[in-house]
């Protein structure tokens, strides 16, 4: 009897050997922390690598300090001229002090810090912009909500590397009025050239008027000079050196004597 009691011992105290061996080592993988707490208190941070704890007086939670994607799809924020935008945006972020993170949050950083102050600090930087200015430097929103994320993660324990707008999509009344806007502007441009034209023909129609007037001008003022210059004796010279010689042949009535000059 005393023989099984003491068989029956020995096998219970083996059993607890194995599970407190079983219990207390542990790995830690790359990329990966445990938070030890003795008794609910923290009392180290163990790396990556194999790792020791007391069974039941301590307990240990994994926490991932590696870089990670958050995407946020559909995010549906509003403009500075009260146009919503729908967006996809990512934020990667690592753990840069893991047990302030751990001592804020418990393990529910993300559910309780990431997620809504991601999306608080999107609608706020959005808010101050135009839903045009947003197209044109969304870049710059980029960075500014990288900026910002930086200074409030970093508060506690996170630290923020890239932050990116994906994608982006408009509400139909404003894909509507985009249209609307264009076909407006073409029709200003058709209107605009109509009368750059209209004008360019009148400045022509003006400059051979013009034309037409200095080249009557001209040709009167010619005209002119050549009246004054053509005087009696002139006149008389030219018609001299033109003849040929010959006077002109005279005939009378049927009485009359026919002179011939020229026999």
């Amino acid at each position: 009897m005393k023989k099984q009691v003491m068989l029956g011992s020995i096998g219970v105290i083996l059993i607890l050997v194995f599970f407190m061996a079983f219990t207390s080592f542990y790995t830690v993988k790359t990329g990966e922390v445990a938070i030890i707490s003795s008794w609910g208190k923290i009392t180290r941070i163990d790396r990556e690598g194999l790792n020791f704890k007391i069974p039941v007086v301590q307990t240990k939670e994994m926490l991932v300090t590696r870089d990670k994607i958050y995407s946020f799809d559909n995010m549906s924020v509003s403009t500075k001229d009260m146009q919503s935008i729908v967006l996809d945006l990512t934020v990667q972020s690592a753990v840069s002090d893991p047990e302030k993170l751990y001592r804020s949050f418990r393990g529910m950083h993300e559910m309780s810090f990431i997620i809504p102050r991601t999306k608080e600090v999107v609608q706020a930087s959005i808010s101050k912009y135009t839903i045009e200015e947003f197209v044109s430097k969304r870049q710059e929103l980029s960075k500014i909500i990288y900026e910002d994320l930086k200074d409030d993660f970093n508060a506690y324990g996170l630290s923020v590397s890239n932050v990116s707008i994906t994608n982006h999509d408009f509400s139909v009344e404003y894909e509507k009025a985009i249209e609307a806007k264009k076909v407006a502007e073409q029709e200003v441009e058709r209107t605009r050239f109509e009368q750059e034209k209209f004008r360019v023909e009148a400045e022509n129609q003006v400059l051979l008027a013009e034309y037409k007037l200095k080249e009557k001008e001209l040709q009167a003022k010619a005209n002119q000079v050549e009246a004054e210059s053509l005087s009696p004796m002139l006149l008389k010279k030219l018609t001299i050196e033109k003849w040929n010689g010959k006077l002109p042949q005279v005939s009378g009535g049927d009485n009359a004597p026919i002179i011939r000059l020229n026999d």
